[in-house]
């Protein structure tokens, strides 16, 4: 009988520090691509309706793009977990206009086209 291999299961922890480095990433793009500020999106505070939907889509990238639970999310982008899950089901409900549908589309993916922040960390 050989011993277990530990190693797949400690690569599929989450590590906090990588995460918000994640999280960061994608604030980044989205702040590319809206014109807000990432000191805006990540603000604790609601701010403006144009930020606080930026940090909905940043969350909801998060949880596609990496295939994150919500509270995965949450901790990542210092949240809770239900203000997460309201982010991600408020952009899917925007995904029914065709203009802010591409354009979540083109951010997908950019971030399926970037290294993953994990494999740069070693």
């Amino acid at each position: 009988m050989s011993a277990p291999d530990y190693e797949d299961f400690w690569d599929s922890v989450p590590d906090p520090r990588r995460d918000r480095a994640a999280a960061a990433f994608v604030t980044s793009m989205v702040s590319m691509a809206t014109g807000v500020s990432p000191r805006e999106i990540a603000a604790r505070t609601r701010a403006t309706a144009k930020a606080a939907r930026a940090r909905q889509m940043a969350m909801y990238l998060a949880h596609v793009g990496y295939a994150w639970p919500m509270a995965r999310v949450a901790a990542a982008f210092g949240r809770d977990r239900t203000t997460a899950s309201h982010a991600c089901h408020r952009i899917e409900d925007l995904r029914d206009d065709a203009d802010f549908d591409t354009q979540l589309s083109a951010m997908e993916s950019c971030l399926r086209q970037a290294p993953e922040p994990w494999a740069l960390a070693a």
